[in-house]
């Protein structure tokens, strides 16, 4: 039971003492190991190549904070808060200085990477290497170079590609006035292959349409076509339009 002490509020029991006092000691303890590790991370990679500043930041810090906490279990009834406990507090770390294609903003942007592992001296960054496996930190330098590079092509791989797109829609507008000529993403396939593709459409207003693919260099060629002039045609009405085609 709790003890009340009239000038300072609850008095904390032996054992409640004694959980503060191990909290803290862990703390510091966790702080002085999470340093060390810091340490060895900043090292392995600068030995490996990394610059400070252009291939990754190092933000990691130690504080001394003063803060109420919780301890005990609530399961067991020994829940209870301690205030104003003093310790020490870890902020910040290391984080890979990256870049992406934004597509809204149609320009390359800078991103940090602050999620990996590091255990006996090698890495685990999925965003780097898009798996979960251990590699050398001079690896993932290459891995972090090749998605900077990755983001410049992406941003000129897609200028490539608004720019075909819009010739193909101007050409076709010109030559179909009577067309609505507009760029969408068109779906095929199912389970593994499905896939996602972006095309031109020619829609008409009694339903029918041509759908076109559009390479890098403007081409375009029919992708798919429907005729909604004989989707409700029988069979007779059908093989008698056949007929006409053909005469």
């Amino acid at each position: 039971m709790l003890q009340l002490d009239l000038f300072e509020g609850v008095i904390l029991s032996q054992e409640q003492q004694e959980k503060v006092a191990r909290f803290k000691e862990d703390k510091n303890k966790n702080a002085k190991n999470s340093s060390l590790k810091n340490q060895q991370i900043e090292g392995t990679l600068v030995e490996a190549g990394f610059v400070k500043g252009v291939d990754f930041e190092n933000t990691f810090g130690t504080k001394v904070v003063t803060r109420d906490v919780e301890l005990g279990y609530s399961f067991n009834d020994t829940n209870f808060t301690a205030q104003d406990v003093t310790y020490t507090s870890t902020f910040g770390g290391v984080s890979f200085l990256s870049k992406r294609y934004d597509k809204e903003q149609d320009k390359v942007v800078n991103t940090q990477i602050k999620y990996f592992d590091f255990q006996g001296g090698k890495f685990e960054c999925s965003s780097l290497t898009g798996n979960y496996r251990k590699i050398k930190a001079s690896t993932l330098l290459t891995k972090l170079q090749e998605q900077r590079e990755q983001a410049e092509i992406n941003m000129n791989h897609n200028r490539q590609t608004n720019s075909a797109f819009a010739n193909a829609i101007d050409d076709l507008r010109e030559k179909f006035p009577a067309a609505n000529i507009f760029k969408f993403t068109d779906y095929e396939g199912y389970g593994r292959s499905f896939r996602s593709a972006e095309r031109i459409k020619a829609q008409f207003e009694n339903g029918s349409y041509v759908i076109f693919s559009v390479g890098l260099d403007g081409n375009y060629r029919i992708a798919k076509k429907y005729d909604a002039s004989i989707v409700g045609l029988d069979s007779d009405q059908l093989m008698e339009f056949f007929t006409n085609q053909n005469k």
